[in-house]
């Protein structure tokens, strides 16, 4: 028998920042896309649900 919630479940991504100067201002935002390409200092692009782009480490974007 399968337990159905009455609410419904949102699945998504945070940045969550390790560093200060790593796009403090947009810590916490939803994620709205993930680059698949790597810098060479292995980030990524990252767009979040404002429009804003950031660059981070794949260990920045949590589930959340």
């Amino acid at each position: 028998m399968a337990v159905r919630s009455a609410e419904p479940v949102h699945l998504g991504w945070i940045f969550r920042p390790e560093h200060r100067d790593g796009g403090a201002d947009h810590a916490g935002k939803r994620v709205h896309s993930v680059g698949r390409a790597l810098d060479p200092d292995g980030r990524i692009e990252v767009i979040l649900i404002d429009g804003a782009r950031v660059r981070a480490y794949r260990r920045e974007i949590v589930p959340g």
